[in-house]
C-alpha cells in the first residue's frame, strides 16, 4: 500500500510538472515570425522592387522553379495589337498565404517577335483578346527573362481596411469601374484593386521606372469598362 501511495504521488507530481510546462512553454505560432510579407516591399533601385523574396527587375522565371509551383505561360495580344506574356501561377504557397501570382517578364520588341513565331494554341478571350500557347523553345527563351511585373491574389479575403492597415493611405486612387478601383503607392510601385462588393484584391507590384507605364495601362483598361458600363445605358 506504502508503493502504491508512493507511486501515485510520484505520478502526480509528474503530471503537475507536465501541466505546468504546457502553460509556461512560448506558443511558437506566436513567436514566429513571417518575412517577405506583401506589404514589406523595398525600391532600392528604380529597376529593383523586393517583395515576397522576389527581386523585380533581377528574379528570372527559372530562378522560381523550386519555389513555385509550374505555371501556365501565354502569350497574349490585345484588340489594339499590344501584345503580353503571362506567367499564371494557381495555387502558390508564399508562407503564410496561399495565393495566385502572375508574373510578366521583360521582353523587347525583337522577343515578342520571337514568341510570335512560336505561338502554338489559339484562344479568343472574353475581353476580345486572344490568348496562345507557346513552343518549349519559346518556354525556354522565356525562363532567362527577369521578372518585371507581378500580381498578387490572396485567396484569403481582404477588405480595404485590412489594406489600409497594412499598407497605409494611398497616394490616389483610380476608378477602373462602377464597382471598383484601384489604390495607388507609388512610392513603392504598388497599385492594389479593392474590389467594392466585396471580390478579391489584387496587389500589383512594378519596378518604379515602369510605374507610369503601368499606371497608363491601368488607366486604359479602366476607361474600357467605364465605356463599356455607360453604354449598356
Amino acid at each position: 500500500m506504502r508503493f502504491r501511495g508512493w507511486l501515485g504521488g510520484v505520478l502526480g507530481t509528474i503530471l503537475v510538472l507536465l501541466v505546468i510546462g504546457v502553460f509556461l512553454m512560448p506558443d511558437r505560432t506566436q513567436m514566429q515570425q513571417f518575412d517577405n510579407l506583401p506589404w514589406q516591399v523595398e525600391t532600392p533601385e528604380v529597376d529593383r522592387t523586393r517583395v515576397l523574396g522576389i527581386e523585380l527587375g533581377r528574379t528570372t522565371l527559372r530562378d522560381l522553379t523550386d519555389r513555385l509551383p509550374v505555371p501556365d505561360i501565354r502569350l497574349f495580344v490585345e484588340p489594339d495589337g499590344t501584345r503580353a506574356v503571362e506567367a499564371f501561377y494557381s495555387n502558390a504557397r508564399i508562407p503564410p498565404f496561399e495565393v495566385n501570382l502572375v508574373l510578366r517578364p521583360a521582353l523587347d520588341e525583337a522577343d515578342m517577335d520571337f514568341l510570335w513565331e512560336e505561338r502554338t494554341s489559339d484562344r479568343p478571350m472574353p475581353s476580345g483578346a486572344r490568348r496562345y500557347g507557346l513552343s518549349d523553345d519559346a518556354l525556354r527563351m522565356l525562363g532567362d527573362r527577369p521578372v518585371v511585373e507581378m500580381s498578387y491574389i490572396p485567396r484569403a479575403r481582404w477588405d480595404s481596411d485590412l489594406v489600409r492597415a497594412r499598407f497605409g493611405e494611398p497616394a490616389s486612387h483610380l476608378r477602373i469601374g462602377d464597382d471598383q478601383s484601384y489604390w495607388l503607392y507609388p512610392d513603392q510601385g504598388v497599385a492594389i484593386r479593392i474590389p467594392a462588393g466585396g471580390g478579391r484584391v489584387l496587389m500589383h507590384f512594378v519596378t518604379l521606372e515602369r510605374w507610369e507605364q503601368v499606371v497608363e495601362r491601368l488607366e486604359r483598361a479602366g476607361q474600357l469598362l467605364l465605356d463599356g458600363t455607360q453604354g449598356q445605358n
